[in-house]
């Protein structure tokens, strides 16, 4: 089993996760997809970030015409803060030692990994796909693998061996101007969403007045 896990808090999920994790899953192979939004995520604290109970929904309704796609709700079913190195030891208990597990993330989230729960372990439990993001080359990813792991790679490196047999990968996807930032000020704003996200989500979000404030609610 070939599985990528694909983080974040979806607030809302959005086409440009989707064709980043198609991309993803194409270029390596991947058996499944696992979208795993975040409950209570520690570096994200925001008065935007919706109940969790309505991102998985939206999560599940934007991947089900994919059959590789799938949702994991692992997240919201522990207590307390959602960390990645929990969910990834979550999953290498689920799918054994065998399983190929290749933690996806963006480069500009990469960068913080410094701070993340024991991201030394982390590196041990997955390989890594570490998507291309504007305005962040990739050779700034090599001064946390070595201030982590002791690793100096060639500033050219497409991929580098990690400890434990994993592999880091740097993959360029396409650049998409699609953010949930933007979407949510769009729809606080009474402005269309419309093919930024999934025709099934809009609905869903307009259904139950989601990023909405008062004056834009009917």
């Amino acid at each position: 089993m070939r599985l990528g896990i694909f983080g974040g808090t979806f607030n809302p999920i959005h086409m440009g996760h989707l064709i980043t994790a198609e991309q993803v899953r194409e270029a390596f192979d991947l058996d499944r997809m696992l979208f795993v939004p975040s409950a209570r995520p520690p570096h994200k604290p925001s008065p935007d970030l919706i109940d969790g109970a309505h991102r998985l929904e939206m999560a599940r309704l934007a991947v089900s015409d994919n059959p590789r796609f799938d949702v994991s709700a692992i997240e919201h079913e522990r207590s307390g803060r959602s960390y990645s190195v929990e969910t990834a030891e979550a999953f290498r208990r689920e799918w054994g030692r065998e399983a190929a597990l290749y933690f996806v993330l963006g480069i500009d989230a990469f960068l913080e990994i410094a701070t993340w729960r024991e991201p030394k372990k982390l590196f041990a439990l997955c390989n890594f796909v570490i998507n291309s993001r504007p305005g962040f080359p990739f050779d700034q990813a090599h001064q946390v693998l070595s201030d982590i792991l002791g690793i100096a790679p060639p500033t050219d490196a497409q991929s580098i061996a990690l400890p434990h047999g994993r592999t880091l990968w740097f993959h360029d996807v396409f650049p998409i101007g699609i953010s949930s930032t933007l979407i949510r000020d769009r729809l606080n704003r009474g402005r269309s969403v419309k093919y930024l996200l999934p025709g099934s989500v809009e609905s869903y979000i307009l259904s139950h007045h989601l990023y909405s404030d008062k004056e834009n609610r009917s």
